[in-house]
């Protein structure tokens, strides 16, 4: 049997697996359908049957390096997501849905976070999340309280 070779991926198919993994997780477990919208025309990429526009951010695990004056230099692994200036106005999605995948052929099931676009207002073009928060930390580390929020986009507004 022909061994299973990964492919990495360019930019552009990122978006697609990030955009086809969250059409099919809210057609399999929420029965809502979402299809994709023309970029030139919305500074979204999905809307869904229950009219909830979605940006989707597909980013690979990286290691960042953080110097500490004098003393030493550490690592932390970290997701990346960029929103560009269209997609900060005010009305232009409801949530971001920030997938973080670990291996470079997107293989594995992505942590997934579901986080409205309304926490987000004011802040720079990039969401960092940390891959790894620490257990002993009081407080959970920024947009962790936001993974598998699913039922975020499911919830009736009516």
């Amino acid at each position: 049997m022909p061994k299973k070779v990964g492919m990495e991926r360019n930019f552009m198919q990122k978006g697609y697996v990030g955009e086809t993994y969250v059409m099919a997780k809210l057609m399999r477990d929420f029965n809502i359908a979402s299809v994709k919208v023309p970029q030139q025309f919305f500074s979204f990429d999905l809307i869904t049957s229950n009219n909830r526009r979605l940006e989707v951010k597909t980013a690979l695990l990286r290691k960042f390096e953080r110097k500490f004056e004098k003393y030493a230099t550490s690592y932390s692994d970290a997701w990346e997501f960029r929103r560009n200036p269209k997609q900060h106005r005010e009305g232009s999605s409801n949530f971001v849905v920030c997938l973080g995948f670990r291996s470079k052929d997107f293989s594995d099931e992505p942590r997934c976070f579901i986080i409205p676009t309304k926490e987000l207002r004011g802040l720079s073009e990039v969401i960092k999340i940390t891959a790894k928060p620490k257990k002993r930390m009081k407080k959970k580390p920024r947009y962790w309280e936001y993974e598998d929020r699913w039922d975020l986009i499911a919830e009736d507004k009516s």
